[in-house]
């Protein structure tokens, strides 16, 4: 090789490498790109069962029966003790599953039982209807034996009021005139409100005046009713108010006397 030719190939290798050293100050220089973070995956919760143990799992009592409890109403809580009979295995628990007109009001238990270890279920009654209720509370575990499941029943009754007094009597009242204004007293005897379905109503020629009877709080709730006499011709007259509501026997009738000259 002669000396021009080697003198050419030193410049053509400057040129490139001078080139290629523009380009790559220029890709510095130019506007960086967006840094991406990953979004971090997260790992379900397993859904399978565990699997079935040779464990003996029981629920005492066996059976419950609620005191009757105005419908609506959640009353005291009675205690159900699980207890893992087995003395190697721990039992696996689920959240209890429990009858329309019963409630699970609280828990100690764990997810796993220990061996010979025990908890308590607490479950009260709260009606939804008048009338006999049953029920049950059913354990969930992974234990193959075992009584898992509690019989419960109660009774729904309906809110009871008393009215004080119990009649109205207006006396006589002089032809087209109006008598003042008496009251009745509604009392609620139960510890659920008592709701009313239409206004109280008054037969003529009695008329209901003033009402703060919408709905009367649980017990000791009151509310009250105005009635006024009003007759327009001579006679004695014996009339009723009426009201409708979700208390039992309703609806009630409450007499009005009265008599005109």
């Amino acid at each position: 090789m002669t000396e021009r030719s080697l003198r050419g190939l030193i410049l053509g290798a400057a040129l490139v490498a001078a080139i290629s050293g523009a380009n790559v100050i220029g890709h510095a220089a130019g506007t960086p790109t967006a840094t991406i973070t990953a979004t971090p995956t997260v790992t379900p919760a397993p859904t399978a069962s565990p699997s079935p143990v040779l464990a003996t799992l029981d629920a005492r009592p066996k059976s419950i029966s609620f005191p009757s409890e105005v419908v609506g109403h959640q009353g005291k809580p009675a205690k159900i003790k699980l207890v893992n009979h087995t003395t190697a295995v721990a039992v696996t628990l689920w959240q209890p599953a429990v009858s329309s007109g019963f409630v699970v009001t609280s828990s100690n238990c764990p997810g796993e039982l220990q061996p010979g270890a025990s908890c308590t279920i607490e479950v009260a009654f709260v009606p939804t209807a008048k009338g006999k209720q049953h029920g049950l509370l059913r354990v969930n575990s992974n234990a193959e034996f075992g009584s898992h499941t509690v019989k419960l029943k109660g009774h729904g009754a309906a809110p009871k009021m008393k009215a004080h007094p119990q009649s109205l009597s207006f006396g006589q009242v002089p032809v087209d005139t109006v008598s003042s204004p008496q009251s009745i007293t509604l009392v609620n005897l139960r510890p659920a409100p008592i709701s009313f379905t239409t206004a109280p109503a008054a037969t003529p020629p009695f008329n209901v005046t003033a009402s703060t009877c919408g709905t009367i709080a649980a017990k000791p709730g009151t509310c009250i009713i105005s009635v006024e006499f009003a007759p327009h011709e001579r006679g004695k007259f014996e009339g009723t108010l009426e009201l409708q509501d979700n208390a039992a026997n309703s609806p009630q009738h409450i007499k009005l006397f009265g008599s005109s000259k």
